[in-house]
């Protein structure tokens, strides 16, 4: 048995990511990772007795973005397997909302495998996120100034969301690629260091990874992830005395509010956000220096057109 089979096997096994009888909704871009996964998966779904299905998001940013469509559909039909797929223009997203294009992406792609997933009553979805891309998220928001959570990688596992080849590294992925004729499709933005992610891929984790091994790097984030699981069940113990819904609207108290540490004010904060858009640390800090002061009216401006607002001791998001 191949050496990949069995390690993801393995990895499978221990995170407890599939199911019997489950279906695995794979994400697909066409790139040597995403395709990496497809075809691991393909070779496994027998051993574990799963079910396996293609989402393929069309973003329409690149001209060749039709065509990568097509190639992933062409690559699901050859292995057998359903294919789903949605055309969506992100740039014009972005835009309209006033956010990043990268943020806009993220959402615009998970809203399509949830609506895809929604369509099976025991399923997961699998992205294609590998032990490089954690890297290169640790020091992006190490670079940005992120807590914990951040420092604390991508999660290989959290809610209907899987990420099977977290442990497998970049080389890896490319050389099963190579040895089983899998031919990807290239994605030219990848070599372009306009972006940060490219510019931390190309200049800074080349460097570092001379002076260390992934396997440390990665030893590093598993820590910072079990203490930050601790602190976020701490913390959600403690939200509940602050945070009230009113007919289905929450809003955080203030006078509980007021009480509490910043670290825990910030991670409540973050809990209270965490379905409206991306926020930073300077709009958290922001709506604790509205609570401190405790003025009725006063506003903090969050991305996207959104805001929280201090009215009658109590702290609400509104358009």
């Amino acid at each position: 048995m191949d050496k990949l089979i069995i390690k993801i096997l393995s990895v499978i096994d221990k995170y407890q990511l599939i199911e019997k009888n489950q279906t695995v909704l794979a994400a697909v871009s066409g790139g040597h990772d995403s395709l990496c996964m497809l075809y691991l998966l393909n070779e496994i779904r027998k051993i574990r007795e799963f079910d396996l299905k293609v989402m393929h998001l069309n973003h329409s940013f690149r001209e060749e973005a039709d065509s990568d469509m097509e190639f992933v559909k062409s690559v699901s039909q050859k292995l057998g397997l359903e294919f789903f797929c949605e055309k969506v223009n992100v740039e014009q997203y972005a835009k309209q909302n006033g956010i990043s294009f990268e943020t806009a992406g993220r959402l615009v792609r998970y809203d399509f495998f949830d609506r895809v997933a929604s369509q099976f009553l025991h399923s997961v979805i699998a992205t294609a996120h590998n032990a490089n891309d954690n890297i290169e998220s640790f020091f992006m928001h190490l670079m940005r100034g992120s807590g914990l959570n951040g420092l604390s990688g991508i999660s290989i596992k959290r809610d209907n969301i899987i990420r099977p080849l977290l442990f497998i590294t970049r080389e890896e992925i490319e050389r099963y690629c190579n040895e089983k004729g899998i031919v990807p499709v290239l994605d030219i933005t990848n070599d372009s260091d306009d972006y940060t992610r490219n510019d931390i891929r190309h200049n800074v984790i080349p460097a570092i990874l001379n002076r260390c091994s992934i396997d440390s790097l990665t030893r590093t984030m598993d820590i910072i992830n079990e203490e930050n699981i601790f602190f976020e069940q701490y913390v959600k113990s403690i939200a509940k005395n602050c945070i009230i819904k009113y007919n289905d609207v929450a809003k955080i108290d203030i006078k509980q509010f007021n009480l509490l540490d910043k670290a825990v004010k910030r991670r409540i904060l973050y809990e209270f956000l965490k379905d409206g858009p991306d926020v930073g640390l300077i709009h958290i800090d922001s709506i604790i220096e509205i609570a401190s002061k405790n003025r009725g009216g006063s506003v903090s401006e969050l991305p996207g057109g959104k805001k929280i607002k201090l009215n009658k001791g109590m702290l609400e998001i509104y358009e």
